[in-house]
């Protein structure tokens, strides 16, 4: 890679890292505001409405974007508009969609208040279209003017929900907050444009845009139909209050794939630019996920190891049946950023279908695994099966990464994650043994938190020293120049 192409892209790592992270701090505290305020039946009913509208979001985004980022055209505008006209219609489909099932879930949950929660949040498929000139700067690698568009939903949300919690509004303060978010957010984004977002319809482009994504709306379905059936699984037999445990479960190891996240944006575009080139994207896809573990791995095991005193220190007795689904999830989700970013380097070559692959394998490990765990174990029959379900990926990813980068090991990239985090677990774990009986103090729950935290410190800096290192010199080259 280019020594300019290394510190742009790292230097993007840290742009998006910064923002993205310091957003989602504040979403995720709002978050836990909502959880202690509303209790779970509440976080219940909102999780089946949120689950349904984000994932239908995830749904109609089918990699337009990726595929306009490695579309080379003589008219770039014309060519966004192309772009921007399918996802507007992607998007419209998807709001009529979630208003469909409305209904559907008021009956199936029976609870009425779901129709017009569900309704609600109909907009949304729309809204997320109209940000379609973030595209632009994803394009050109502009990460700072990405990021500033990016950051205003969350920025937008947390400002106008957390006073609405406060003032008593109850769960629609969850409603309102991300609807004026991203208002803002399109506004900004139609503000800031280079192009004119106009409707340009070609049936040429539909169909090379669609051939491309089609891969990506069977992963965005599976999503979808897992997300629902582990809320379903425990909501309708269990009622709303399991329905809120699932979901915080959900909500808080979703951010174990935040740093993965960061990473496979960042160095798409990087991927585009060499993708001809083995050497190079067999050495960017060890960097990015040794980095990105850094953090999967480490939020997973704090999760594991401390997620029960963040449910009885914080959020209350109510939620003592998520600290099983809580602490399982974290594990399982943070063993699937295992070689995340893979399906980054085959869309860059045009080829998105083996994502679909790996997502019906893990489809069909949660229909064979967790849903008949849950009905038989409860949550610890779920968290085994979610953890087979992970296990099923990770056997389709790594024939998928062998083939395209054959010296890429997905074991040694966890193992080798996986040292910092064993050094620092084992003195907290003998602590606990020493001091166990009795009633767990807030005192002893912090002083442990300390000391995991700086032990995780030490060994990873130990261990990881050169990457960081290397790191650090792109960013000052960056400053330099």
């Amino acid at each position: 890679m280019a020594p300019g192409l290394r510190v742009i892209t790292a230097r993007g790592g840290v742009v998006n890292a910064a923002f993205l992270s310091g957003a989602e701090l504040l979403v995720l505290l709002q978050g836990l505001l909502a959880t202690a305020l509303l209790g779970p039946d509440l976080i219940g009913l909102y999780g089946i409405v949120t689950t349904t509208a984000v994932t239908i979001v995830a749904l109609r985004r089918v990699g337009i974007d990726e595929a306009f980022v490695q579309t080379a055209a003589e008219d770039e505008e014309a060519e966004f508009q192309r772009a921007f006209t399918i996802e507007l219609a992607l998007g419209l489909a998807g709001a009529l969609a979630v208003a469909a099932l409305a209904p559907l879930l008021a009956a199936a949950y029976d609870d009425d208040r779901l129709l017009a929660l569900t309704l609600a949040v109909s907009y949304l498929p729309v809204f997320f279209a109209l940000q379609a000139p973030q595209w632009i700067f994803f394009k050109r690698m502009q990460y700072v003017k990405l990021r500033v568009l990016q950051v205003i939903v969350p920025l937008g949300t947390v400002a106008v929900t957390v006073p609405l919690l406060l003032a008593g509004v109850g769960i629609w303060a969850l409603i309102v907050g991300p609807f004026c978010g991203n208002l803002a957010a399109v506004l900004a984004a139609w503000r800031a444009s280079p192009y004119a977002l106009r409707v340009r319809v070609d049936g040429a482009a539909v169909r090379r845009y669609l051939r491309f994504s089609w891969p990506v709306f069977v992963t965005s379905l599976v999503a979808l139909l897992v997300a629902q059936g582990q809320i379903a699984v425990f909501g309708i037999d269990q009622g709303l209050a399991a329905a809120g445990w699932i979901t915080l479960a959900a909500t808080l190891t979703r951010y174990a794939d935040r740093a993965d996240q960061i990473l496979a944006t960042t160095i798409y575009p990087a991927i585009v630019r060499v993708r001809d080139r083995g050497d190079v994207l067999g050495e960017l896809f060890e960097k990015a996920n040794r980095l990105t573990l850094m953090w999967a791995f480490p939020f997973g095991a704090g999760l594991a190891l401390f997620g029960a005193d963040l449910i009885v220190f914080v959020l209350g007795d109510a939620w003592r049946g998520a600290i099983v689904l809580l602490g399982g999830m974290a594990v399982a989700v943070a063993l699937q950023q295992v070689g995340y970013s893979w399906f980054a380097f085959y869309r860059a070559r045009g080829q998105s279908w083996p994502q679909a692959v790996e997502s019906l394998a893990f489809g069909v490990g949660f229909a064979a695994l967790a849903v008949p765990g849950a009905l038989l174990g409860g949550s610890w029959g779920f968290v085994c099966g979610r953890v087979g379900c992970t296990a099923c990926v990770l056997a389709v990813r790594s024939v998928y990464v062998r083939r395209l980068l054959p010296g890429a090991r997905l074991g040694a990239l966890a193992l080798r994650a996986a040292v910092p985090v064993a050094l620092a677990s084992a003195p907290v774990l003998a602590l606990r043994f020493a001091l166990w009986g009795g009633e767990r103090t807030l005192l002893q729950a912090v002083a442990e938190l300390v000391l995991w935290v700086a032990g995780l410190a030490v060994a990873t800096h130990r261990l990881e020293g050169d990457l960081l290192g290397e790191l650090r010199g792109y960013l000052r080259a960056g400053a330099a120049a």
